[in-house]
């Protein structure tokens, strides 16, 4: 658009006004925020003046004092917090305060209005809208509707209209940089523009360029659980965020960012996406990984494996003597016909006979074996087994206490008659130490009788394998089933979990009531959901129960050969059917074209000719004599590709040992940095990664380490190359050393 024009003129004029109105609430607020300040401070000057030091000495009322003026420096941190937040929000405004235009005539009206779409609304003293947020009903048209006939959807119901222009603006520091009207979709112009440009050290919002597809993911409303499967780089992630900030909008008075929560790959990746949502004005929300939470909940009674570990041992360990039995393992328990068995022994042992005792105190019969079993077989059936045991538990102790305080009085007659004591406090201190000791063994057998042993239970789970696998399909002979089970019993013995059992373990815990359902929880994300298996959607279902979920993966992203989802419909029963939708997109916006054809050559799979046409060079693969000269080539291309103004370079390689292996060549040769766990520090600089802690970041420059026969050789390693080739956004070479894998056979 002309810069001389009028159109520019009025639209530069428009500019002015918003930011003069920007600029006059910021000062308002940066004037409440300076007066809580000093007020706070003034605050903490009376209650040294007035209250002074407290003293249990002086009294009830200067406690009393001391608690009022603590009650409102509370209320002053939470109001001067309020007005710094709200500061942060101008200072973004007068930055850049909208990035789209439409103007659209509702049929009941006669003329178009004009309404400026940006990062948060800006309301004029006369209540008129001169911003509003992206996330608000009528800012839906911008990314949903062509010109002409349009709608959108608000409380009060259905909005019909007509689009009559959609105007897209690239705001810095308060000027326009540029501005066009785009007749059908959000422009290539932009996209390219954004995309072309080198990847920063944390993800950014993509609130300017969501497309429609995506725009279906982060407003939709009507279904309880959403199942988005996408391509490598079709903004899976940013689809994700970018709903937790819409839900937080519509939904601000119920949910806050507390109430939600995101499952990631890992630590590094946690970081990654860390200021998306303050970009957006949002708090983060709570960041987990399925690794840490299960960490938590499971102890430290055992060694235990972890994820980083367990890729280790798959991809690094294949002559090792054991690994046959161990991949047999990790397959058996990541099935679903594996969590169908677990679902069994867990019926199995709410339904087995305990072991109750008489239970009898100085001759006097307590609570019969008989009245036990009746309460845990009738009254407290319907709860789950540990808190079963609980509340007998609770049951015989209360029974028992009246007895117990009667023995007490009866020691203390005794004592007393001995003429011992002249002090009656002394007397029933230790009328209660005899009778404590007496009661020993009862407490003992009480233990007993209502412990909940979780590896006892696991462990028997595993001896009696046969029995509860006599109808499974995956294994068709006894002799997997007796190494599976020597496998598991021998870990146990040596007080060594393996990552796929702690699963189980935490399975168990929640079914047997030793792990509370969070109810405060409303909503969850679930990213990178390819490389979860049926066993944990069922751990996230059962925790999770009422809360809404948003699942997102990529199928041909899993990078655990042996242990995934493997497709969707093997979790299709765990989510009600008529609550759950499977959105997927099919637009990739990371990589150029040449490299996702390469990649999805990869897979057998014909390249769809959507998204953005970003050209870029031809993906290089390149052979080498050996990995010396592979490590030379590396060391090379880093300075090239840094001259070229590229500013982040990942060097993916297969597993951590290979990390520390092209790490110790290259660190004093050049600055560089490498990942070695997933929760080391991700900068976006030269980095060394292993493929299964790279996933869903992305570099300008991918350099694959080594991809010879020998360390690609499998047909399930084919969607870990894939994965590794799509982290690219510019540019991927590819080394090998002797042969290359035959993975790439259709690529060359």
């Amino acid at each position: 658009m002309n810069r001389d024009g009028l159109e520019w003129k009025v639209e530069d004029e428009w500019l002015q006004e918003v930011l003069e109105e920007a600029g006059k609430q910021y000062g308002k607020n940066n004037h409440l925020k300076e007066k809580i300040r000093e007020d706070a401070i003034r605050t903490q000057k009376e209650l040294w003046e007035e209250v002074g030091s407290v003293s249990i000495a002086n009294g009830m009322d200067q406690i009393a004092d001391f608690m009022q003026f603590i009650n409102f420096m509370r209320t002053q941190k939470i109001s001067h917090e309020s007005t710094r937040k709200i500061q942060e929000k101008y200072e973004k405004v007068l930055s850049s305060p909208y990035f789209g235009r439409i103007d659209f005539i509702e049929d009941v009206e006669n003329r178009a209005e004009k309404y400026y779409i940006g990062i948060s609304n800006l309301i004029d003293d006369n209540i008129d809208f001169l911003i509003y947020d992206w996330r608000a009903p009528i800012s839906s048209i911008f990314y949903d509707c062509e010109i002409g006939e349009a709608s959108y959807k608000c409380p009060e119901g259905v909005i019909e209209g007509e689009l009559t222009l959609k105007r897209q603006y690239k705001i810095n520091n308060g000027k326009i940089e540029y501005m066009f009207d785009s007749n059908i979709k959000i422009d290539d112009e932009i996209l390219q523009d954004i995309l072309s440009k080198s990847t920063d050290n944390k993800m950014k919002t993509i609130v300017t360029t969501i497309q429609r597809e995506q725009n279906k993911v982060i407003r939709n409303e009507k279904y309880k659980t959403l199942i988005v499967q996408g391509p490598a780089g079709s903004g899976k992630t940013s689809i994700a965020l970018h709903r937790i900030a819409y839900v937080l909008y519509r939904y601000r008075e119920k949910i806050t960012p507390e109430n939600i929560v995101i499952f990631s790959p890992n630590e590094i990746f946690n970081d990654y996406i860390s200021n998306v949502l303050p970009e957006l004005g949002e708090e983060n929300m709570y960041q987990t990984t399925f690794k840490e939470y299960m960490d938590a909940a499971l102890g430290n009674e055992f060694k235990k494996e972890n994820y980083c570990e367990m890729m280790e041992y798959i991809l690094g360990t294949k002559n090792e003597l054991n690994y046959e039995s161990r991949i047999y393992n990790i397959v058996y328990k990541s099935s679903v016909e594996f969590v169908n068995i677990l679902k069994d022994y867990v019926k199995y042992v709410e339904k087995t006979d305990r072991k109750f005792s008489d239970i009898i105190f100085k001759d006097k019969l307590i609570v019969s074996s008989k009245d036990l079993q009746e309460l845990f077989f009738k009254e407290y059936m319907p709860l789950p087994l540990k808190r079963r045991l609980r509340k007998i538990k609770e049951r015989i102790l209360f029974l028992l206490e009246p007895h117990k305080k009667d023995r007490i009085k009866e020691i203390a007659v005794e004592l007393e008659y001995t003429g011992s004591y002249v002090n009656k406090n002394e007397i029933l201190r230790d009328s209660i130490t005899i009778v404590n000791d007496e009661m020993k063994e009862i407490y003992n057998e009480i233990d007993k009788i209502t412990e909940f042993r979780l590896i006892e239970i696991y462990k028997e789970f595993f001896e009696k394998l046969d029995i509860f696998c006599t109808n499974s399909n995956i294994l068709d002979c006894k002799e997997k089933i007796d190494k599976i089970r020597k496998y598991t019993l021998t870990g146990l013995e040596n007080k060594s979990l393996n990552y796929e059992d702690q699963i189980i373990l935490l399975y168990f815990k929640i079914m047997f009531g030793d792990i509370s359902k969070t109810s405060e929880i409303k909503y969850v994300i679930i990213d990178e959901a390819q490389d979860y298996t049926p066993l944990q959607y069922e751990i996230f279902y059962q925790l999770f129960e009422s809360a809404n979920m948003t699942i997102l993966g990529d199928l041909n992203q899993s990078i655990n050969p042996f242990m995934n989802i493997g497709d969707y419909k093997n979790i299709s029963h765990i989510f009600p059917k008529d609550n759950t939708s499977i959105i997927n997109l099919t637009k990739s916006y990371r990589s150029t074209k040449e490299i996702t054809e390469f990649s999805r050559k990869i897979l057998n799979s014909e390249f769809i000719n959507e998204g953005i046409q970003r050209k870029g060079d031809k993906p290089l693969l390149l052979g080498f004599t050996n990995e010396e000269e592979i490590k030379q080539k590396i060391l090379e291309d880093i300075k090239i590709y840094k001259d070229k103004g590229y500013k982040s370079i990942g060097i993916i390689t297969r597993t951590v040992e290979e990390t520390k292996e092209v790490y110790n060549y290259l660190k004093d040769k050049a600055h560089i940095n490498a990942i070695m766990k997933d929760d080391d520090e991700f900068i976006n600089d030269t980095l060394i990664i292993p493929i299964y802690l790279a996933k869903g970041l992305e570099f300008d420059v991918v350099l694959i380490y080594n991809v010879g026969n020998e360390n690609y050789s499998c047909e399930e390693e084919k969607l870990l190359l894939y994965t590794a080739c799509t982290r690219a956004l510019h540019i991927l070479c590819i080394y090998y050393s002797g042969n290359s894998t035959p993975l790439l056979k259709e690529v060359l």
